[in-house]
């Protein structure tokens, strides 16, 4: 192994100086900064058995190859001027010298530079090859449809056609996949318990459903429960409902004071539960699913949403609360949200009938029954309400000639 020091003002001349007179095959060992520039310290023939015996080589080198050999298998880079190629090689972590970490950086920026401009021309391509593909899964994904429903619903249409005409048709398939439950709750009665996440609007979702039911068949025909002790004036909260709709309520925190709960109000007709509102990573939760579990046979579970989430939350929210397997779900706060795609897509995927849909906060006039093709309406309407802010998150993916 022959091992030699290099002085140079600074790396670049350095490192010439090493591929000049060691070739490609040389292995850097160390490098440092002294007066008038910097020292590298390079070999050719690398052995590490010779370098342990070696006196011409500071300690400082020796424990540097030591520790470049602890990182070497982690390491992706080779830091030998030798190709790639050898793998016999020893690999040398590069040096943390300044100005080789800045041409490092301006490199990885000029690949991911360069990456960026040759996707953007091949999307522009496809475009092109492929406009009545592409226009249909423009308008799809600006609905907010996740790709792989998009896919799905493309892969069923024809390789060509007018695009105007398959949107309707599009549209119309959206429709008949969103499963709703016609008005079930005010209709068929029974013991229901509103879950899901914080903040989606559940008491409010109860007062409204308390009230349209007062409405149709009176008060003494609804009772109340609240199982959220967590949350700081929660019980006023739904108090406060109680005295303003006349009905009475209780409050339970274990499964043994909701039986009891449930037994106290076995002549109403239709019984109200509000949940504690959690995050679907809240252990917690867990005592939540015991309590209602307990009335298993009973009680039938409602998962509240909310329009304004992304996909990837409400697949969160969905996946946290299937353990107590919800007959239905209840989407809230239409009237804030500038896409309901993310939330079709959702009840679609998971076949979650839908049941209501709150677009307000007055009690009881902003709740409706769902319907499938007044969520598809109105989720078109807000699309081209929304064009500009939607185009900024549309995302470039082109699913290919028939979707897949």
């Amino acid at each position: 192994m022959k091992i030699k020091r290099f002085f140079a003002s600074d790396v670049r001349q350095a490192m010439r100086m090493v591929k000049d007179e060691l070739g490609e095959d040389a292995v850097i060992l160390s490098n440092r900064r002294v007066n008038g520039g910097v020292e590298i310290v390079s070999a050719i023939d690398y052995d590490e058995s010779m370098l342990a015996e070696s006196e011409t080589v500071s300690s400082n080198v020796a424990s540097g190859v030591a520790s470049v050999k602890g990182q070497q298998s982690n390491h992706k880079e080779p830091t030998t001027l030798q190709d790639n190629h050898q793998q016999n090689r020893p690999q040398v972590v590069w040096s943390q010298e300044p100005a080789l970490v800045e041409m490092r950086s301006e490199l990885q920026n000029m690949r991911g530079l360069l990456e960026s401009q040759l996707a953007s021309l091949a999307h522009k391509e496809r475009q092109s090859d492929h406009p009545y593909h592409y226009e249909l899964q423009r308008r799809l994904v600006r609905l907010g449809l996740g790709t792989t429903l998009v896919a799905r619903l493309l892969k069923e249409l024809p390789n060509d056609g007018h695009v105007e005409e398959s949107w309707r048709r599009l549209l119309g398939k959206v429709a008949v996949n969103i499963p709703v439950t016609d008005d079930d709750i005010l209709t068929q009665g029974g013991i229901v318990a509103l879950v899901g996440a914080t903040g989606v609007g559940k008491t409010t979702t109860v007062a409204k459903l308390a009230a349209r039911y007062s409405m149709r068949h009176g008060s003494r025909s609804v009772a109340l429960i609240s199982t959220d002790n967590f949350r700081i004036g929660a019980h006023e909260q739904l108090k406060a409902y109680s005295r303003i709709l006349d009905v009475p309520i209780r409050f339970a925190d274990s499964a043994e004071s909701l039986q009891a709960a449930l037994d106290c109000f076995c002549d109403k007709r239709l019984v109200l539960i509000d949940t504690a509102g959690m995050s679907q990573r809240d252990l917690r939760l867990s005592k939540q699913f015991a309590v209602l579990k307990g009335e298993r046979e009973r009680v039938k579970p409602y998962l509240v949403v909310s329009a304004t989430s992304r996909l990837s939350g409400l697949e969160e929210v969905v996946r946290g609360f299937s353990d107590i397997k919800p007959h239905g779900c209840i989407i809230t706060k239409m009237d804030e949200s500038v896409s309901l795609g993310h939330v079709l897509n959702m009840v679609i995927q998971h076949k979650l009938p839908v049941s209501y849909v709150s677009d307000g906060q007055r009690v009881p006039e902003d709740l409706q029954p769902a319907r499938a093709h007044t969520l598809v309406s109105r989720s078109v309407a807000l699309m081209q309400e929304n064009t500009e802010l939607l185009d900024e998150e549309l995302p470039g993916v082109w699913l290919g000639e028939v979707g897949v």
